[in-house]
């Protein structure tokens, strides 16, 4: 019997089997992909140099079309910059400005276009010629308007002005083609980069002209006189005409720099200082040059400073307003010519006193001295310089003049309130103060020279040490008669004006008191004293009468015989006299003789004249 099979050993066996197969046929499977791995690596390896050589390809053709299309461009922007070089080329004359500029700027917006194109091209070789040739090409023409600007401003050439001031004529001045020209250029170059070279060159351009024009001012300008020892006559010196050129300058610069500038107001101060400053300099030190020449001799020359002190402040007031940079040498030339004309003032009085203390005598007629002969020029000669006078009053003081032996009671400005910020109220008390002066130590040299054993009382009509004062008393105002004559035909007629005039009179006052203080003594003898007797009634002393009247009668008759040799020119004065001598007598002797004219039995014996005779030897005593 065969042996018996076990069923699971059989399960086993055939999946055995079975797995033997799988394997066999996954080896062959394994086998067949490690074959189409190697293929596909191969193949892989054919087509990568294909697809990089198509990509080439690929670029290289974009390139192409890119080059072709940037070609493009270059040719079409250099035709149209060819067309607008060929205008350029003709020139603003041919062109026009307005055309010229035009272009240019159409060339500008090209040369922008192409600069802000830049930035989103990744090659740009292509451009870079015709981007140069536009740079050149717009230098070169705005070079030439540069040139062409230049050469508008050049239209005026240098000239005398001397010539335009002596015939009344305007400096030249641009036509309106060429204003409009100047406006156009700078309008084109305004707010660029070559903005400040065009305003750089106008400046530069209208300073030099002016420069060269004043050049031929100058050599007159640096003489004050040529005859080194002689007077400076009023006028004369050439800075006149150099100071009137000049404000005619500085006039028509802002005139110019008004038109250029009507839309760029903010820029005139500043171009109008640079045009203008070179000037300033120029006249600064020509200026200093004049002052020193001054210093050197006063005498003769003094006066003229007053001519410069017109000088500097005629310029600084055209230059109100302005920015200048070097104003300041304009002030410290002020300075300089005021430390000149104060010492002037004080000059005078000074020669006052050193004319007067020089008179060892009275003159035998009681006339006009030297010194008043003397002070009357002087002052003559300040009022010809009237406006330089007043322009120096500036920082200046009635101290700055006053002599250091002042006395107040002495001069006719006494405790009053004057605006003395007014530079015509310093003027006239300059005036009257020199007056003053001269009548005071007039008064002084007299009083020393008849009284030499005691010391002067001046200006004190009621002194008692003073026992020549009619005499004194008219011989000062025979002085004043030439002061007064010599005020009233010129200017300083007008420079004194009311408190002047006033001053002059009161002075005049008091030397009349000098001439009637007899006289005023004479009547005070007429002063009777009045006696009480016993039964209470009023009673005279006859004899005192007498004596009074007798006293009255000789001290009238002297003073009548002195009066007449003193003989005023001045009618004024002699009316004046007159009635001060009237006002002082016949009140007191008509007072007087209605008193006492019946005291006597025969009146004529004691009374010689009676109210009406002596009124009529009193008018005709003064004629």
């Amino acid at each position: 019997m065969p042996a018996e099979i076990d069923i699971d050993e059989a399960d086993v066996l055939v999946l055995s089997q079975e797995l033997q197969k799988t394997s066999k046929l996954t080896f062959e499977i394994n086998k067949s992909l490690k074959k189409i791995a190697a293929t596909s690596n191969q193949s892989s390896q054919l087509f990568t140099p294909i697809l990089a050589r198509n990509n080439v390809l690929t670029t290289l053709q974009r390139n192409i079309e890119s080059t072709l299309n940037s070609v493009a461009s270059v040719k079409d922007l250099a035709n149209e910059a060819s067309k607008y070089e060929i205008i350029l080329q003709k020139g603003i004359n041919q062109v026009g400005l307005k055309q010229y500029t035009q272009v240019v700027h159409k060339l500008d917006d090209m040369l922008e276009d192409i600069q802000s194109g830049q930035a989103n091209r990744e090659e740009n070789s292509e451009f870079h010629g015709i981007l140069t040739h536009l740079e050149q090409l717009i230098k070169r023409s705005e070079a030439q308007l540069r040139v062409y600007f230049i050469s508008i401003l050049n239209s005026i050439k240098p000239f005398d002005p001397q010539i335009n001031i002596t015939k009344k004529m305007p400096f030249p001045y641009y036509e309106d083609q060429q204003l409009g020209a100047l406006s156009w250029i700078l309008d084109y170059f305004h707010g660029n980069s070559e903005g400040s070279i065009i305003q750089d060159i106008l400046v530069g351009e209208r300073s030099k002209l002016i420069l060269k024009c004043m050049a031929f001012l100058e050599p007159f300008a640096k003489e004050i006189s040529t005859a080194k020892n002689a007077p400076y006559e009023k006028g004369s010196s050439g800075m006149n005409s150099y100071t009137e050129a000049l404000l005619g300058f500085i006039a028509n610069e802002k005139s110019l720099v008004d038109d250029l500038y009507s839309q760029y107001t903010e820029s005139k101060p500043h171009v109008l200082s640079q045009i203008l400053s070179p000037l300033i300099s120029a006249y600064a030190k020509l200026f200093g040059a004049n002052l020193k020449i001054v210093r050197s001799n006063l005498e003769n020359f003094g006066f003229f400073s007053f001519e410069l002190v017109e000088s500097i402040n005629d310029v600084k007031k055209s230059l109100r307003g302005k920015e200048l940079q070097n104003y300041n040498l304009l002030q410290d030339c002020t300075q300089e010519v005021r430390q000149v004309t104060q010492s002037l003032f004080r000059d005078a009085i000074d020669r006052i006193i050193k004319k007067a203390n020089s008179i060892s005598t009275i003159p035998s007629n009681n006339g006009v001295t030297e010194a008043t002969v003397d002070t009357m020029s002087r002052l003559r000669k300040f009022s010809e310089y009237k406006n330089g006078c007043l322009g120096a009053m500036d920082n200046i003081t009635r101290e700055n003049w006053l002599p250091s032996n002042y006395k107040e009671k002495e001069y006719t400005l006494q405790n009053e309130a004057l605006n003395w910020e007014d530079h015509n109220v310093l003027l006239s008390c300059f005036i009257s103060d020199c007056i003053d002066t001269l009548a005071v130590n007039l008064e002084r040299k007299a009083q020393i020279a008849l009284m030499p054993n005691q010391e002067p009382d001046v200006a004190n009509p009621n002194s008692s040490k003073n026992k020549h004062k009619q005499r004194i008393g008219f011989f000062i105002l025979m002085n004043l008669t030439l002061v007064e004559q010599i005020v009233e035909k010129s200017e300083l007629n007008l420079m004194l004006a009311g408190e002047g005039h006033s001053r002059l009179e009161r002075l005049k006052k008091r030397y009349i008191s000098y001439m009637v203080s007899d006289w005023r003594d004479l009547t005070a003898n007429l002063m009777d004293s009045v006696f009480i007797d016993s039964s209470g009634k009023k009673s005279k002393d006859k004899e005192q009468i007498k004596e009074k009247f007798r006293k009255f009668n000789e001290g009238f008759e002297d003073l009548v015989s002195k009066t007449k040799q003193y003989k005023l020119s001045d009618p004024s004065l002699k009316v004046t006299l007159k009635s001060e001598i009237i006002s002082l007598v016949m009140p007191m002797y008509e007072r007087f003789y209605s008193r006492y004219k019946d005291s006597f039995k025969n009146p004529r014996k004691h009374i010689k004249y009676t109210p009406d005779e002596l009124t009529t030897v009193l008018n005709q005593l003064v004629r």
